[in-house]
């Protein structure tokens, strides 16, 4: 931004920081990074997760309480871990704030991002590329880009080893 009138900031001045995160190793690079901004601006951080919505191919009779049972479990544990980053963020001094909402996750992070005035999104992403880009589709932090009201930084988090792990844990595979 350029110099002005009141309400003006210049480039690199943020109040509202959003980021979010699915709890996963990449995404912990994403938070890692808003934090440090966030500290270094004076501004609060805002954590958000998307429960996304779970689809059962399964007869009703099969999925019924089995399935309610275990969504309310990993509701429960998102709602657990979310507290817990947040939480440990504030004991590094950071200001905090976690939300937890449910839907497509671009779309809600885009929607949290308007509602709340942010200023910035940050967030971490796999950076894949040809093939496997062409064949998973466009990523998560892509999406968010080409809609958010407001700048994104985007970090490639490096290449994990146990980047198939993911689908041991419910919150993490569904994400």
């Amino acid at each position: 931004m350029t110099k002005g009138g009141p309400g003006r900031r210049k480039i690199g001045e943020y109040r509202r920081i959003l980021c979010p995160t699915d709890f996963s190793a990449v995404a912990d690079v994403g938070v890692e990074r808003a934090a440090g901004l966030a500290a270094r601006a004076g501004a609060t951080l805002v954590l958000v997760h998307v429960y996304p919505p779970v689809t059962v191919y399964a007869p009703p009779e099969v999925a019924g309480v089995a399935f309610i049972r275990s969504d309310e479990a990993w509701r429960a544990e998102a709602e657990h871990e979310l507290a817990r980053a947040r939480d440990r963020l504030r004991r590094k001094g950071v200001v905090t704030h976690a939300l937890m909402v449910d839907g497509y996750p671009p779309d809600q992070i885009v929607r949290v991002a308007r509602r709340l005035r942010c200023e910035l999104i940050v967030l971490a992403t796999h950076g894949r590329t040809g093939l496997r880009r062409l064949l998973l589709g466009g990523s998560m932090a892509e999406r968010v880009i080409r809609r958010a009201p407001c700048p994104v930084l985007a970090y490639r988090a490096p290449q994990l080893p146990q980047a198939h792990g993911r689908a041991s844990h419910p919150l993490k595979a569904a994400a």
